[in-house]
């Protein structure tokens, strides 16, 4: 299954890439048609709202001329027309070219109407910024246990697990994470884990002295000393960019994301790393 924000679909790959993708995120179904000026204008319109969202929904074009039958199986008698489903329930709809305002609010009604576990959720991404990494864990493991597979609950608590020095469980998680918003970011974490579990296994390289600043930055990692840990990869990366097979960078990219999103920071820390690397 594609990871796309932006996808084309038709009648071969409905199933997969629209009805089994909402079964953990949103997805935005455009129909149109070539032969459409407001339908080709709007195309472009969905397109650009669809990145700003950052990937909250994916956006699935239809071509009606190419899939009639998803055409007529979805009512099709105006262009564009646009459709919201999420957890394989059509959520609503609207007909001809609309604001931004109004697609928004058809996209809340999928948060609103169907995932109650919200609050449960905000709470607990509350907790886990403010540190209380065990009751944050409790709230994502009770969220999973009703909803089992659920990205932002299984994110969070794979965060949690590498905050409390548990990289084989979050490791478990991560390489096993479920089509979503939150996909990437699962991906960008995988490396922290791995690095943690290299470092309870002594398997960490230690020839040289670089190997070394790694084995000591890692070692920060499991402590949660996350800014002695960077602070010592950029170092790493200063003197060889491309260490290890990337490792220091990808590292880094990790920690980046493990950070509270409110961590003044993190943006000093991006910035710095580009001037390294370009």
């Amino acid at each position: 299954m594609s990871e796309s924000i932006i996808v084309n679909v038709n009648e071969l790959n409905f199933d997969e890439e629209v009805i089994l993708y909402s079964l953990n995120n949103s997805v935005l179904i455009n129909f149109w048609a070539k032969w459409s000026k407001q339908s080709l204008s709007y195309k472009v319109f969905l397109e650009d709202l669809a990145f700003r969202l950052n990937g909250q929904i994916r956006l699935a074009h239809i071509d009606i001329d190419e899939s009639p039958l998803l055409a007529a199986k979805f009512s099709i008698h105006k262009l564009p027309t646009v459709k919201l489903m999420f957890q394989e329930q059509l959520i609503g709809e609207l007909v001809g070219i609309q604001p931004e305002h109004r697609i928004l609010h058809l996209l809340s009604l999928a948060e609103t109407a169907i995932d109650p576990s919200l609050l449960d959720l905000e709470k607990a991404n509350a907790l886990l910024t403010d540190g209380d990494y065990q009751e944050a864990e409790q709230i994502y493991l009770d969220i999973l246990e009703e909803k089992p597979g659920n990205p932002d609950a299984l994110y969070g608590y794979a965060k949690t697990l590498l905050l409390q020095q548990q990289p084989f469980d979050a490791l478990y998680v991560l390489k096993d994470f479920p089509a979503s918003k939150w996909y990437r970011s699962a991906e960008l974490l995988i490396p922290l884990a791995q690095a943690q579990i290299q470092l309870k296994n002594n398997t960490l390289p230690a020839e040289s002295d670089l190997d070394m600043a790694y084995r000591t930055a890692v070692r920060f990692t499991s402590e949660n000393k996350f800014y002695l840990a960077i602070d010592g990869l950029l170092e790493i990366l200063k003197q060889n960019r491309h260490y290890q097979n990337g490792s220091a960078h990808k590292l880094v990219l990790a920690l980046l994301e493990i950070l509270p999103d409110e961590d003044p920071s993190k943006r000093s820390y991006r910035s710095e790393l580009a001037s390294i690397l370009f």
